[in-house]
């Protein structure tokens, strides 16, 4: 298993007294090892470093505060490496392993999200990737500094945390700034890293369309779609294209604050005006510009219309991803959903609102009751992100140089449907040799198949609502279509675990089908 590998790869950078500074991981069988440069240079220099009791060779040693990574060489080294990969997506879940906790003298482990990829200030501008971690893990602290992220959609590393932020979890060094800074560091990827895989799911027309409301005074885009369905993906490929423009492109993830943000709507929005300002590299001015006598949506509004907007010079394209975290806070909702709303219809009489654009991506959009005259999730332009077809299947295998014909391609979707992701990921396996698709069909929908993760999300967000466990439970009973509650449908159906036959669904896929049916006992 790949994270195994990566636990067998991951070793202490010490001292010659045995004092740890950080964690570095191997990147080739030639005894490469990437670790931070801070790392390095809190050990003393290159000379004093220790990896397993024995001295190393500098290849490369970059600058803490421009590409804070060194890559150190072990002579004599014999054993394996990691897996690369420059691709990472923001959403995707990450596990990482680091040393100097004195509680975990074998290296302690931690889970969480990728939450964005942006310029970091306090890094000189360096590309960052912002880690979230998960709660009942172990906070990212002295020691991890060097320790690999491990994308476990990817299944590949894909990045070095290199700090530690606002004690919520940390900031990584993607392998795209090795790859910048080093050149031998091409050579080392592996063929499901390549840009190749950033499959071109759709044509041309499809991404048009996304990319001319972005350009209209005032635009508003609506991405929907379920879990790992692909819009986080998309509302990316926007916002480069945005950034293409000389827009001003700006992704907030509201998976991001901790949960005491929502506590109240002006805590809630002082965090999303001061993301902004940070994202746009504009100082934090809501001492100055927060009144107390106004309420929190008008405050909000005046630091958007009297600074945010102002202060820029091209239009600013506002990605709001995962929204449907939101929905958990009614009180929150009911309040900043109609914010988003009167902002997009100024835009057709206040010349400073139509610099503002925004890309909302969501599941559902009825979760909470709001008036039809005051939401944002029925303007602008919807998105719905489509199943792939069967042409569409082929043409990607052709582009991995699979000489797959029709057959094949039936026994994929047989099992995964035109699911996106699930599709890309057992492309990108067969293509890599990994898996043929015998094999594949057989394991997918078990804990060893390369959908794990991916499953039990559902099962677990299933437990959580026993309506819609038994509801799931119907309908993988048996193998023909049937009838169940009707909201109970529509929200199976959201979450794309069903499809519909006329008034009656089925299983999405057979991988649906088969891992519920095991899970429930039948």
């Amino acid at each position: 298993m790949s994270w195994d590998l990566v636990r067998a790869c991951t070793v202490a950078i010490a001292t010659p007294e045995g004092n740890i500074q950080g964690t570095g991981f191997f990147i080739s069988t030639q005894g490469h090892l990437l670790t931070c440069a801070h790392v390095v240079e809190s050990a003393g220099g290159w000379e004093e470093v220790r990896v397993n009791g024995k001295a190393v060779e500098l290849v490369y040693l970059g600058n803490s505060t421009r590409d804070d990574f060194a890559i150190l060489q072990l002579p004599d080294y014999q054993g394996n490496a990691v897996p690369l990969s420059v691709i990472f997506e923001p959403g995707n879940q990450f596990r990482s392993i680091g040393y100097g906790r004195l509680d975990f003298p074998e290296g302690g482990t931690i889970e969480g999200n990728i939450t964005d990829a942006n310029r970091h200030l306090g890094f000189s501008n360096l590309l960052m990737l912002r880690l979230r971690v998960m709660a009942d893990s172990q906070q990212i602290i002295g020691g991890y500094s060097g320790s690999p992220v491990f994308d476990i959609q990817v299944q590949a590393i894909v990045g070095m945390i290199a700090a530690y932020d606002n004690n919520q979890g940390g900031l990584a060094v993607p392998l795209t700034t090795v790859q910048e800074y080093w050149s031998d560091f091409t050579g080392l990827l592996d063929a499901e890293s390549s840009p190749e895989l950033e499959f071109p799911f759709f044509d041309t027309t499809f991404y048009s369309n996304c990319y001319k409301e972005v350009d209209r005074t005032g635009g508003l885009v609506r991405l929907q779609a379920p879990l790992q369905w692909g819009k986080t993906y998309l509302m990316n490929q926007i916002l480069n294209y945005a950034s293409q423009q000389d827009y001003q492109a700006v992704r907030v993830d509201f998976q991001e604050p901790e949960k005491e943000l929502f506590n109240t709507l002006k805590s809630f929005l002082q965090w999303f005006c001061a993301s902004i300002a940070r994202e746009l590299n504009l100082p934090d001015k809501l001492a100055e510009k927060w009144e107390g006598l106004l309420s929190a949506n008008s405050n909000c509004t005046d630091y958007f219309k009297q600074y945010l907007l102002p202060a820029i010079s091209s239009p600013l394209v506002l990605g709001l991803d995962n929204v449907d975290v939101i929905f958990q806070y009614p009180a929150i909702a009911r309040d900043f959903f109609p914010l988003l709303r009167a902002w997009h219809e100024r835009a057709t009489t206040n010349q400073i609102w139509q610099k503002l654009r925004l890309v909302i991506g969501y599941s559902r959009a009825d979760y909470i009751p709001i008036d039809n005259n005051q939401s944002p999730f029925n303007v602008g332009k919807l998105i719905e992100i489509p199943e792939l077809n069967q042409a569409q299947i082929q043409k990607l295998a052709q582009h991995l140089k699979l000489n797959w014909n029709t057959e094949k391609v039936a026994q994929l979707m047989v099992m995964v449907g035109g699911h996106p992701w699930l599709v890309k990921k057992a492309l990108s396996k067969i293509a890599q040799r990994d898996l043929t698709l015998i094999e594949l069909l057989q394991i997918a929908p078990t804990e060893e198949g390369l959908y794990r993760d991916h499953l039990l999300h559902h099962w677990l967000i299933l437990q959580d609502n026993t309506e819609l466990l038994q509801a799931m439970m119907q309908v993988v009973t048996i193998n023909s279509p049937v009838r169940i509650d009707a909201e109970k449908s529509s929200k199976l159906r959201s979450m794309r675990l069903v499809k519909y036959i006329g008034n009656d669904v089925l299983p999405f896929c057979d991988l649906y089908r088969l891992y519920f049916r095991d899970r429930f006992g039948l």
